[in-house]
């Protein structure tokens, strides 16, 4: 076998689009009901497969072995983080031990392809019996704190015994995985780039979501990882700018971390369907953030998922229990029935300090100075920036419905004299006569999409 290259510490509601005509004309508006928004409503998700046991192969020997390297963002002055949640998570010894055999033996792969198209890796020798639970356990654990390790099979086998053998496979090649390492090393320095010194770990996170989301679309054709692997792995959603739910959030998970930033990956349903996405820790509170569902299939990024609670994710998600809490035939399967999801850790997450709406929207009480001077301000703000959206939040003491009528449907259309006011401020810069609305009553946001002046 070969010793492949550690190269990375390896690392709605609809748009309301009818233009606001004149402010001080009758407006025309379709009403649409709120509902949460995804790239992904409608389909289908993409089955997470759980690892899969097969039938011991004895036919590889071993190889030579090459140095390991890293990547990270010191040089930014961002000290990379290690997830170790998977590994502080395991509850045996023999656990334990197999989780840090694979962090040197998961780079030791065979040449030859075999007859189901996988090539072996280093096989493990265990000083213990090891029960096919703790196995998938363990792989869970290590993929959680290794979304860089791309090529793992989810296929297995073991032979139990008082020195139990577990073999691991490669989806490819140890030439292809140095290849595909090098090439996602260049995807990976792509991001560090884009990324300046400085930023806050709120900002880091903002920058990395939407660079990933600008980069990567959704696979709308893939069902599982026999047809494609890549969509499912970091390399798919960096190098390909192609991935399911899966790639997306352990792409998410490695560039948090090179940026100093912990987080994890979370095993669960989505409006019924499998699906993953993360917990990231930001300035010591945890936040659910799924980047797959603020991507969407008209070149915009949403935040619906940036960074909420507990109980706002709950809305459409549900989070797999913890292995502790289930049976070995729940996390192995049985004889009638599948292995289920399940979680190595789900951090608490009660918090919505830095949930993007909270860092960014402007809020709205009614028609009152303060709210004026509130969204005036902010609509200066992206005069100067150049930027085309205003997040205004309803105020909870105040009726959305109610709010939005002031500012939009009915006279005296409060917005569109905060943009008459702005426009005097700067020049003239905004349309004051159309703009268009997304409705997220679900947040209590109003999302307003602002048009400039044609120079």
């Amino acid at each position: 076998m070969k010793r492949i290259t550690k190269c990375i510490a390896l690392c709605l509601c609809l748009i309301i689009t009818a233009a606001l005509c004149s402010c001080k004309a009758e407006k025309t508006i379709s009403e649409v009901a709120d509902s949460a928004h995804s790239a992904v409503e409608g389909m289908s998700m993409p089955k997470i497969e759980a690892p899969s046991l097969v039938v011991p192969d004895n036919s590889e020997a071993g190889g030579r072995f090459s140095s390991i390297s890293e990547i990270n963002a010191q040089s930014k002055n961002y000290k990379k983080t290690e997830p170790t949640a998977g590994l502080s998570s395991l509850e045996t010894d023999v656990e334990r031990y197999f989780y840090n055999r694979l962090e040197t033996d998961i780079y030791i792969v065979g040449s030859n392809e075999n007859d189901r198209g996988l090539y072996l890796i280093d096989k493990i020798f265990l000083n213990g019996s090891i029960s096919e639970k703790e196995i998938r356990i363990t792989l869970s654990a290590f993929k959680n704190d290794h979304p860089e390790v791309f090529w793992l099979s989810n296929q297995f086998s073991y032979i139990p015994s008082e020195a139990t053998e577990v073999q691991l496979y490669s989806v490819i090649s140890p030439e292809e995985i140095e290849k595909k390492s090098e090439e996602l090393i260049t995807a990976i320095e792509f991001f560090i780039n884009k990324i300046p010194e400085g930023l806050s770990e709120f900002e880091r996170e903002l920058k990395i979501h939407d660079l990933l989301l600008g980069t990567c679309v959704y696979n709308e054709e893939v069902e599982s990882t026999s047809d494609d692997w890549r969509p499912f792995s970091i390399y798919g959603a960096l190098v390909d700018g192609n991935a399911v739910c899966e790639g997306y959030s352990r792409a998410m998970q490695y560039l948090l971390s090179v940026f100093g930033i912990e987080c994890n990956t979370i095993n669960g349903m989505g409006k019924g369907n499998p699906h993953q996405w993360n917990c990231a820790r930001i300035d010591g509170e945890w936040y659910h953030l799924d980047a797959t569902w603020d991507d969407t299939t008209d070149n915009n990024i949403y935040y619906d998922y940036f960074n909420v609670s507990d109980s706002v994710i709950a809305y459409d998600h549900e989070t797999a229990p913890l292995f502790s809490d289930m049976t070995a035939e729940d996390i192995c399967g049985g004889e009638n029935s599948e292995a289920k999801l399940f979680n190595i850790a789900v951090p608490q997450c009660s918090s919505d300090a830095e949930n993007f709406y909270t860092m960014n929207a402007v809020t709205y009480s009614g028609e009152n100075e303060d709210s004026r001077l509130k969204i005036e301000n902010k609509l200066y703000e992206c005069a100067m920036q150049g930027s085309d959206v205003i997040y205004v939040m309803v105020d909870s003491a105040y009726d959305y419905e109610q709010a939005l009528n002031e500012m939009f449907y009915n006279e005296p259309f409060l917005f569109f004299t905060y943009i008459e006011d702005t426009n005097i401020r700067c020049g003239e810069i905004f349309d004051n006569e159309h703009a268009s609305v997304l409705k997220r009553e679900r947040q209590s946001i109003i999302e307003v999409h602002l048009q400039y002046k044609a120079e």
